[in-house]
């Protein structure tokens, strides 16, 4: 049976440090010995080695994040996953010029990745912190780009990385005229967070923005860069890139289906 059949949640393996570790009977594990830090579904915390076999930190000092996140909730349950969606706009929705929306980070995940979730969702989980914002899909152009843009500055924040997360004009339609309609062509390609089925995909993406390899979401999806960090710090590194047909487009605002 293989480690992840056996647990909720399994972070490692990591290499042991000397004099780090003890079994049960206390005696030691060796130095660079694998070890996995894992979570029960009743929500024990704890280290195991190849074998599965419990492990313990000699200084009993040594805590996770997770640990000491736990032990500030007297009535941690087993944690609901939250799945990502996106409001699907409506003509009722766009009579009243503005939507809420809300974001999520899962605590556990080491890159903190935001998804957005169904507002009714927000505080359904523990193991997750939230933002909410008011979002403008109607009015006129600049006055939505930059009201939204406002919104995102201050849910930086509470959230970091929101700021990046969104496009202003996102779900924005305008009157249509023949600038607009150009305009349109172009702001098909606008964001949506490079988040992909197939690792061959976050890559092509990843070589766009000059990054190598690729790294896997908790909710299984893969994104372009080594980690979750990398791939932000391109975004805010690099400002644009330039499609084969010359037309340039600012990194944040690629979308999944550009072919970039």
């Amino acid at each position: 049976m293989a480690i992840n059949d056996e647990f909720e949640r399994v972070l490692g393996p990591y290499k042991s440090v000397k004099h780090q570790f003890v079994y049960q009977d206390g005696y030691p594990l060796r130095e660079d010995r694998l070890v996995y830090l894992v979570y029960t579904k009743d929500k024990i915390e704890m280290f195991v080695d190849v074998d599965t076999q419990p492990i313990f930190a000699k200084n009993p000092s040594d805590k996770t994040l997770f640990s000491k996140y736990k032990e500030a909730k007297d009535n941690l349950q087993r944690e609901v996953y939250l799945k990502s969606s996106q409001p699907i706009i409506t003509n009722t929705m766009r009579k009243k010029n503005s939507i809420g929306r809300s974001f999520a980070k899962y605590l556990l995940d080491v890159d903190k990745s935001i998804i957005e979730i169904d507002t009714g969702l927000v505080g359904s989980s523990d193991v997750y912190t939230y933002v909410s914002l008011q979002w403008e899909i109607s009015g006129i152009k600049e006055n939505v780009q930059k009201k939204n843009t406002e919104s995102l500055e201050v849910a930086e924040e509470e959230m970091e990385g929101m700021r990046y997360y969104l496009d202003p004009l996102e779900f924005y339609i305008g009157e249509e005229t023949l600038e607009s309609k150009k305009q349109t062509l172009l702001e098909r390609l606008l964001h949506n967070p490079h988040t992909y089925g197939h690792q061959s995909d976050a890559s092509n993406v990843g070589s766009a923005l000059g990054l190598s390899g690729t790294h896997t979401m908790p909710d299984g999806s893969v994104m372009p860069g080594a980690t979750h960090q990398q791939y932000l710090n391109s975004l805010r590194r690099n400002d644009e890139i330039t499609t084969s047909s010359g037309t340039s487009i600012p990194t944040r605002n690629l979308r999944r289906n550009s072919g970039y």
